[in-house]
């Protein structure tokens, strides 16, 4: 019976642990009421923004993208500031009175406004109905002053000054995303460099008597790019998506894998004699292949024993290539299938470290696709995987998988390099952006690790369509930091079906949702999702930080709070439940684990302490009453976890072991506390905190 009562005290400490974390993770305040309807916004007449491969030729044609508003624009753009605390109220004239704020309407945008100034100016008219009316007539002013590049930073600033969910933060900036800014890029001086170079070749087209389409920029970055032997321009480009010319994606793929140097583009016809006729000695070498597609290894003489594995290697990789994009009548054509086979096979044979694993097989198949639109199919062998590390970037496919396959090594699984990294590092994002998702997420005890081992080693070529891969994978090759877009992307299709997931908490149905998300999503809306968590992730050190970090402190506090009240309650439990045998038990193996869990909480504690202090002293204005509910409920939890380590170490005899852990159980809880009582104190007696004083013309 003491058992029992104690399992129920923990169940409830439990519930009032989660209660009181949700609380300080809470996302926002409680929602307003509803408009009335006499003060709803009026219906737009601008359409959302559309797909970003379909609308980037009207942002790149458009004229006056960044040009300068109007008169008025101008002037109430002057009066209008976001200063450092966040401020974005006029800088003259009387605040509207509450009356007035119910009146208020968004002003319609400048003729001269650009199609991504316009769809900034809805999100943001949208925005301010829901959050503050009285700002709707600034919205101009505020859309000259940080269109472009600067609309991550204005969200940032808004959602943190709003207490508006990261989640939602994501959602805004992926409907304004200026399209015509190098938001993937982290480097100031090469975002405006990258500005002044987009807007240059347009306007060369423009003299030209040309249409400054997508064909036409990507032509030219190429001709700047064999002048100057940089790439910046052509990935800027190419990142937003390439047209619906197979040639042309080949060609840019090529030159961005490094298989066609930039540097030597007269060159360019010759390097691919040279390569292809590189790999057809490879594969004349491994393999044979008949008038029908018929693939076998070659009668050549080998080391013993080496014969039977190179079969079972072959048939292995036939077996996979069998199954690969049965849907696409391309391949299903044996000619298609042999090319497959011996890319496969070659590249396994000379990579040893690496061999063959399964999934290769899909990241080949898209790769011959776009390889060979311009080729014979026996031609496009040449464009296989047929080189060691030292000439594998030499071939096109050789150089895409050069990079990615790290994936494939079990040898870096456990690095930062390999899965568990990218696993890691997607948990992180998902937690800082969603804390609420990835809790859900945690109670059900869903591991991340299946599905992103499949879309991070793949690039999603098994979870996509084909279109659909190819416009990715245009992202993937030209991102600036080298696929670190593919953990944004696999972030991006977790949210985008964030209700489906919190809508239960069956741990297969929540798989079921996740496996089917990348083809299951509106693919524009996973792309602006996924161009919004990148645009936030590479602001740099720019202030405010956002998503904001306390998000994080909480989390882990959470966890470790949970962790060490299950085991106190299960040490307890048995202890009181069971004879002197089992109590031994206890003292020589549960104990040590409680004792290590209590110096691991208390360590926690001290260092989340401070990380807590920093955070509060920058938010003491807005936060002291928080501060103070946040006292009282964090005392009144670690009590109770002292109170049951106390009660523990009592019944459970009086091992030295045991009673060290209760004291150090107690040491933690009364850090705890006792942090949030003197941050307090302090607070109390600080004066109220002065904004710093910025540069001219910094926001």
């Amino acid at each position: 019976m003491a058992a029992k009562h104690d399992q129920d005290i923990f169940k409830a400490f439990d519930e009032e642990t989660d209660a009181f974390f949700d609380s300080l993770m809470s996302e926002g305040p409680a929602a307003a009421p509803e408009p009335t309807a006499a003060f709803d916004p009026p219906a737009r007449t601008e359409a959302k923004p559309a797909s970003t491969e379909a609308s980037i030729d009207h942002k790149f044609d458009e004229e006056g993208s960044k040009a300068t508003s109007t008169q008025e624009g101008s002037e109430s753009a002057a009066r209008f500031r976001i200063d450092s605390d966040g401020s974005d109220e006029p800088a003259e004239g009387p605040p509207s009175d509450l009356a007035q704020e119910h009146l208020q309407m968004a002003p319609l945008p400048p003729a001269d406004f650009s199609s991504e100034d316009r769809a900034l100016h809805e999100a943001l008219e949208d925005f301010y109905w829901r959050n503050r009316a009285t700002n709707l007539s600034n919205i101009n002013s505020i859309v000259v002053k940080y269109r472009g590049a600067n609309v991550p930073h204005l969200w940032a600033q808004l959602a943190l000054k709003y207490n508006v969910p990261p989640v939602e933060g994501v959602e805004f900036l992926g409907r304004t995303l200026y399209q015509s800014a190098p938001f993937e890029y982290s480097g100031k001086e090469l975002r405006l460099e990258l500005d002044e170079a987009v807007s240059q070749v347009r306007k060369e087209a423009l003299a030209e008597g040309l249409s400054p389409s997508r064909a036409e920029l990507l032509g030219r970055a190429i001709s700047r790019g064999a002048k100057d032997g940089r790439d910046h321009l052509l990935r800027l480009l190419t990142f937003r998506g390439l047209p619906d010319d197979a040639n042309l994606r080949a060609q840019v793929w090529k030159v961005l894998l490094g298989y066609l140097p930039m540097k030597r583009h007269d060159e360019w016809n010759a390097i691919q004699g040279e390569k292809r006729a590189l790999y057809a000695s490879y594969r004349s070498e491994l393999l044979a292949v008949n008038s029908a597609y018929e693939v076998s290894v070659s009668n050549r003489p080998q080391s013993p024993g080496s014969e039977i594995e190179d079969e079972e290697l072959l048939q292995e990789i036939k077996n996979d290539v069998e199954r690969t994009r049965r849907d696409f009548e391309y391949f299903r054509r044996p000619s298609t299938k042999a090319a497959l086979v011996a890319m496969l096979f070659v590249y396994a044979k000379l990579n040893p470290g690496v061999r063959y694993v399964q999934g290769m097989n899909e990241i080949a198949a898209v790769l011959l696709y776009v390889m060979s639109v311009d080729l014979e199919c026996a031609e496009a062998l040449h464009e296989g995987f047929g080189c060691d590390d030292r000439r594998l970037s030499s071939t096109a496919s050789g150089s895409a998988l050069l990079e990615i396959k790290d994936g494939f090594m079990q040898a870096l699984d456990h690095s930062g390099e390999g899965v568990y990294g990218m696993v890691d590092e997607i948990t992180r994002l998902l937690r800082s952006y969603d804390p609420v998702l990835a809790r859900h997420l945690q109670k059900a005890e869903l591991s991340l690790f299946v599905f992103v081992l499949r879309w991070c080693t793949v690039l999603f070529a098994q979870d996509a369509t084909l279109p659909d891969v190819l416009r990715l994978w245009d992202s993937f090759i030209a991102d600036p930091e080298r696929y670190g877009f593919v953990v944004h992307t696999c972030v991006a299709v977790i949210l985008g079906k964030r209700d489906m997931l919190l809508s239960t908490d069956k741990q297969f149905s929540l798989a079921e949702i996740i496996q089917a998300g990348p083809r299951g999503t509106d693919f524009d809306e996973l792309l602006r999702r996924a161009n919004a968590i990148c645009a936030f992730e590479r602001r740099g050190s720019q202030p405010p930080i956002f998503p904001p970090k306390r998000l994080q402190v909480m989390d882990d506090l959470n966890e470790w709070a949970h962790t060490a009240a299950v085991a106190a309650s299960e040490a307890a439990a048995v202890a009181s439940g069971v004879g002197a045998e089992v109590s031994k038990n206890i003292q020589e193996k549960l104990a040590p684990v409680v004792l290590e869990r209590a110096g691991q909480a208390s360590e926690v504690v001290q260092d989340k302490a401070q990380a807590l202090q920093s955070w509060l002293h920058d938010t003491a204005p807005a936060r002291r009453e928080a501060l103070e509910q946040a006292q009282t409920q964090l005392s009144s939890l670690w009590s109770s976890v002292r109170t049951k380590g106390q009660q523990f170490a009592s019944e459970a005899a009086t091992s030295e072991t045991v009673g060290s852990a209760a004291a150090r159980f107690s040491s933690a809880a009364e850090s705890a506390s006792g942090f949030f009582a003197r941050a307090s104190m302090a607070f109390a007696e600080a004066p109220q905190a002065q904004p710093q004083q910025r540069p001219a013309g910094d926001t």
